[in-house]
Order: C-alpha cells, then structure tokens, then sequence
C-alpha cells in the first residue's frame, strides 16, 4: 500500500495576525458598544502573543466594562502603544515569541501604572528582575474571576 505524499503548505500551519474586534453598536454603525462594569472608565493594556489568549481577555475585560489598548503581541508593538496613551492598568505575558516583556514593565513601574504578570513562568522568581517582583503574578491559564479581581485590586 501507498502512502499519499504529505504536503507541507506553510500557510496551513500559520495563524493568521489579527486582533480581537471591538464590539459593534447595535444601530450598525459600527461604533464601539459601551458597556457598564466594575471595570468602567478603565483602560487596560494587554500585552500577550497568543492570539486565543489576547482574544479571551480582551473580550472578558470588556465584558466587565474596559477598553483594551491593544492586544500587543510583542514588545515593541506594547512600547509603541505605552507611547500613544497611559493605560489605567496593565496584564503582561512575560515571553513573548523570546522576547521578555521586562523593559515594559519597567516603563509601566515608571508611569505609576499596575499591572499584572499572566505567565507560564509565575513560580520562576530567578527569572523576574528584582524592580518587578514585587507585581502579582497569576499562572497561567488565568481563570477570568482571578484576573478580573486582581485587576480590581490593584486599582484601588
């Protein structure tokens, strides 16, 4: 018996790079639907490289009534967005695609901004820098009441 040749398309495998989309209005004109929270009047800069991850926060924090500032997938793309706009708090994903998100961190610590590490790397203390150790760190997977409760605290 005969195996069929396996092709290996590249774009088979590739996920495309997108972002999450804003909510709708109902009246279709497309302007972004406000929604009343615990989280109103905030905006939250996330900062992660997986898309399905990005996307669940992002749609979770504006559940609750945020507007997201991002995703960003990389560091720079987050320094760019540091740059336009100071975000009320911060979830950082600390390895993005083998980039660290630490200068970041530091640029937030500098602008009195809270934010959270959401990581694989949580337990690693050798890992985090000394001026970022102090932040929380919730392990990943995040369960949306942790990170929305975290959040809430750090605002206080």
């Amino acid at each position: 018996m005969t195996r069929p040749p396996v092709i290996r398309d590249p774009r088979v495998l590739l996920f495309p790079a997108r972002r999450a989309p804003h909510r709708e209005g109902g009246d279709g004109t497309g302007t972004q639907q406000t929604i009343k929270g615990p989280m109103s009047g905030m905006t939250v800069l996330v900062v992660e490289d997986d898309f399905i991850v990005a996307y669940d926060m992002q749609t979770m924090l504006e559940e609750q009534g945020a507007r997201v500032l991002g995703p960003a997938t990389s560091l720079r793309e987050a320094q760019e967005l540091l740059a336009k706009e100071q975000p009320t708090l911060a979830v950082l994903d600390v390895n993005l695609g083998g980039e660290y998100v630490f200068p970041l961190a530091d640029a937030l610590l500098a602008k009195d901004v809270p934010f959270v590490f959401a990581t694989a790397y949580a337990d690693n203390d050798k890992l985090f820098p000394q001026t970022t150790r102090s932040a929380p760190r919730l392990a990943k997977p995040v369960l949306p009441n942790v990170l929305i409760a975290q959040l809430m605290r750090l605002k206080r």
